[in-house]
């Protein structure tokens, strides 16, 4: 017991990264997102380093993936090494609270690089061989008992609704998703940072938000497609800076509810300025730090993106709404869950293919995750994540989906080394478009792909 509530207080302070342009602005103390109640660092075996408390894991196993270069046909499997170090370190004086954290997940195939198809189209695909990862820090200062502010530092690389955080055994913790769904596999590089400050008053609050978030993409395939309009197999993607500001109004209309309303701007600059946005977000809704077992917060409201240059896409808007929900039912389970449909970044890779209408002002993105943990002996502990993605474009009829689910199990068989087993599932595929439609006629993400990954190893934690 003593373990699993001081984890709830690291994983709320570790989720403060939420904020950072997040696709649904919510507060650092209100968009908690628990990680695993059965697998989370345990106070009584910490390192402490200098009034820190570290807590360092460790995984290291045989990993088989069925379809290592994610392709739609001519699938090629093989057996390989997967590694994955963690570390975690919080400190907590009452007026300062920091928790550092870092996570990566390399995935070895010795033997396979790059490869060259022609079939559905001509294409490239990367090595098999990659790391994704998460680093960063979440800080809160409490100066006075009614005024906190939050900052948050944070890099994340992933591919999928769950990158890194999914899968043998780790704990999932929300990353705001800014980049677009894709039918083929697609790295993204996030760079976040956030500044909130937040002032209490009898009954009410008020809370002003600002951040800035850089999102770059690689280790895509690419093929014929890169040459028509510029439009590469990963769908519309291109490298974009986004800066972000807004400000929170709250009540709370009972001691364990509160209501709010959120209206913020968001600038949007890309590698190519003709792809260049400006837009705009209002939402309302309620949220509760602790109902009975039950935390969370839902949302909705409205919002828009415009060209600056005026020469692509017009003007969009569309509705917004989300959820992050958190289920306590005992000490040793632990069910999350979320939903987020957002106006995403969806701009044309080239000048060139703004010009042939492949341009876009935004895309509407919809995620969804849930992910349950439960520890039902003193050694074994289970695992259960899932996860649905949605792009779909305004100039366009196409949808990218992607559809992911995982689980596992570990058992704990001495002292602080554990067998862990994991089985991911992933499948993305797109419909609709035009068939002479550069974005499917040449476009090998068009036809998705399957993919299932099996890994058992070793976990050591301190």
């Amino acid at each position: 017991m003593k373990y699993l509530f001081r984890q709830r207080r690291v994983a709320a302070l570790v989720a403060v990264v939420g904020l950072a342009l997040c696709s649904c602005p919510v507060a650092a103390q209100d968009a908690v997102v628990a990680t695993a109640a059965a697998s989370g660092p345990n106070p009584e075996q910490g390192i402490p380093i200098e009034g820190w408390m570290v807590y360092p894991s460790f995984f290291v196993g045989a990993v088989f993936n069925d379809n290592i270069y994610s392709s739609p046909f001519n699938r090629r499997s093989a057996v390989g090494v997967r590694v994955r170090p963690s570390l975690e370190a919080n400190v907590d004086n009452g007026l300062h609270k920091t928790t550092a954290y870092f996570t990566a997940d390399a995935q070895l195939y010795p033997g396979f690089g790059a490869e060259t198809r022609f079939y559905p189209t001509p294409t490239t695909y990367v090595a098999p061989t990659n790391v994704t990862g998460r680093v960063g820090i979440g800080h809160i200062w409490t100066p006075l008992s009614d005024l906190s502010v939050y900052f948050t530092a944070d890099y994340t690389r992933q591919s999928g609704l769950f990158g890194s955080n999914f899968g043998a055994g780790a704990p999932s913790v929300y990353i705001p998703g800014a980049y677009t769904v894709s039918g083929a596999q697609q790295y993204a590089n996030q760079f976040t940072g956030s500044l909130a400050v937040e002032k209490k008053f009898s009954n009410w609050f008020v809370r002003g938000t600002t951040g800035v978030q850089y999102v770059s993409y690689d280790s895509r395939p690419s093929g014929f497609s890169s040459l028509v309009g510029g439009v590469v197999s990963n769908g519309y993607a291109q490298d974009g800076l986004s800066y972000t500001a807004s400000l929170r109004g709250g009540v709370w209309v009972t001691p364990q509810v509160y209501a709010f309303v959120e209206p913020g701007v968001d600038l949007r600059r890309y590698q190519y300025s003709i792809s260049d946005t400006n837009g705009y977000r209002v939402v309302g809704g309620l949220g509760s730090d602790l109902i009975s077992l039950f935390r969370g917060e839902v949302y909705g409201g409205y919002q828009g993106q415009s060209s600056v240059s005026g020469l692509i896409g017009g003007s969009i808007s569309r509705p917004t709404y989300g959820a992050r929900l958190f289920y306590y039912p005992t000490p040793f389970f632990t069910l999350t869950a979320s939903v987020d449909q957002t106006l995403a970044a969806a701009a044309a890779p080239s000048p060139i293919a703004a010009v042939l209408g492949r341009a876009s002002t935004g895309s509407q993105n919809l995620q969804v995750r849930v992910q349950g943990d439960y520890a039902f002996s003193p050694y074994w502990t289970a695992f259960v994540r899932g996860g649905y993605g949605e792009t779909r474009w305004t100039n366009s009829t196409r949808v990218n989906t992607a559809w992911v689910a995982g689980a596992g199990v570990s058992y704990t068989f001495w002292r602080n080394i554990a067998i862990t087993l994991d089985y991911q599932f992933t499948h993305t595929g797109a419909s609709g478009g035009s068939l002479f439609d550069p974005l499917n006629l040449f476009d090998s993400s068009a036809w998705g792909y399957a993919q299932n990954v099996v890994s058992a190893g070793f976990t050591y934690r301190y």
